[in-house]
């Protein structure tokens, strides 16, 4: 195999063609001018659409992909070497476009596949929004996006599985927040909180902030699509060894149906939403990793009686994961010379690509000042096996399932927009690597104080 230290005028012209490809396709499907309509729960005006920037669309996704190039082919693509697999010239593309062969699980660190690609898709999507496309059409854009990077820009590359399946999809919940909540700052719910507590025995304080954005009409019954419905929370609990973990998300409902009724109002609909996680290791408890983007149906019945509010929904997901095996270590010991998958060989925080499931059941309830709430979360992963950038050299084949189970109960009291609030929570993960069974837990009390506006 012959490696290539440029970009050859096949790639070049790939890259060019791609995005020439991408913005004519886009080009056919935007939306019509519409007149102005008004929400009947809000009585505001919502603007008629405009017209889709295809050419700025087409600019902005160049000037991307230049700088993305250019990032590429530092030190002569030095820092990518060690990514090229496949041969230089049309046998790669051949590989990518006509077959399944050129496609793999790649081996990038933690942070750049549960944080980077992530950020691009939130990034083409958020771009995409700005210029007039509808939500569905960011999406395509975004994956459009994507897939021109993995097949042309990292061109002696495998095209990596696992940022197809997180980019434009995580760019969805995120991508869509941002654009929601920076073109409605007013009507967004924003919140900063501080506060102390004790995990497993252990002291820390915490920081974090919150947004929720609800559009969704309060009078009639309709449908809805395009993201009236967003949410993001980060949290950075800390100690004196400094930051014991970075914990972050957001939430988007895409499309769905809703129904007043007087005092009551049900809201279903299809829900994405992407969580990030990076636990760091303390002596009372293991540290964890764990990232999914996943969709799936939402449910939400609200009744209001005078100053009572009983909220009770649920959220059932498909998801996506990147995550710890608790039992790997325990496995590794028993197998010290077999050789693993690329992203769990040699690395001091190993983690594996995973398909899951999850479903999120809570119950909320306000009386004047008053509030009481309560959360279940259950998931399950299995890894997917195969298909690794060094599938060939692996020796120690084995299968990983992972589960997490979290419950909450929190009371607080509100004037104002000042609020406090005392948390408990209990939180397990477990997994089992063929017959090794491994689990970790914690339990947590918090008091926090928030400021809403």
């Amino acid at each position: 195999m012959t490696i290539q230290p440029h970009a050859s005028r096949l790639q070049v012209a790939t890259i060019v063609g791609f995005t020439v490809a991408l913005t004519a396709g886009v080009a056919q499907a935007g939306p019509p001018v519409a007149a102005g309509r008004v929400d009947t729960g809000t009585r505001s005006v919502t603007p008629a659409p405009a017209r889709p920037h295809h050419v700025r669309m087409m600019l902005e996704l160049s000037a991307i992909f230049a700088a993305g190039n250019r990032w590429y082919w530092r030190d002569g693509g030095e820092p990518n070497r060690v990514d090229w697999q496949l041969p230089w010239g049309a046998e790669a593309l051949q590989a990518k476009l006509a077959s399944t062969d050129g496609w793999r699980f790649d081996g990038n660190p933690y942070d750049i596949n549960a944080l980077g690609h992530p950020g691009f898709g939130t990034m083409t999507h958020f771009l995409a929004r700005e210029n007039g496309y509808g939500l569905g059409e960011a999406f395509l854009i975004s994956t459009l996006a994507s897939g021109t990077w993995e097949v042309a820009l990292e061109w002696a590359e495998y095209g990596s599985l696992n940022d197809m399946a997180t980019t434009s999809t995580a760019g969805v919940p995120l991508g869509e927040t941002a654009y929601q909540v920076l073109h409605h700052p007013r009507a967004t719910r924003f919140e900063l909180r501080s506060g102390v507590g004790t995990e497993n025995g252990a002291a820390f304080a915490t920081m974090g902030v919150s947004g929720e954005l609800d559009r969704i009409p309060t009078r009639g019954h309709g449908t809805f699509r395009g993201g009236r419905r967003v949410a993001f929370a980060a949290d950075l609990p800390s100690d004196e060894r400094g930051v014991r973990a970075y914990d972050g998300g957001a939430r988007a409902m895409i499309a769905g149906y809703y129904e007043n009724r007087g005092d009551r109002q049900l809201v279903a609909g299809v829900a994405t939403r992407f969580g990030y996680r990076k636990q760091a290791d303390r002596s009372e408890r293991a540290w964890d990793l764990l990232t999914t983007v996943g969709a799936g149906p939402s449910l939400e019945y609200r009744l209001r009686r005078g100053d009572l509010t009983l909220s009770v929904g649920a959220d059932v997901a498909v998801e996506f994961g990147m995550l710890k095996a608790q039992a790997f270590d325990a496995w590794r010991a028993e197998h010290p010379d077999a050789v693993t998958r690329n992203v769990m060989s040699g690395r001091a925080r190993p983690y594996y690509f995973a398909v899951g499931a999850s479903a999120d059941p809570r119950v909320q309830l306000s009386l004047g000042n008053y509030r009481a709430s309560a959360r279940v979360l259950g998931r399950v992963f299995g890894s997917i096996d195969g298909a690794d950038r060094d599938q060939e050299m692996v020796t120690g084949q084995v299968h990983f399932t992972d589960d997490e189970a979290a419950a909450e109960a929190r009371i607080g009291y509100a004037r104002g927009d000042v609020s406090l609030h005392l948390d408990g929570r209990l939180h397990r993960r477990g997994g089992r690597a063929d017959e090794i069974v491994a689990s970790s837990r914690e339990q947590t009390a918090l008091v926090t104080l928030a400021l809403r506006r």
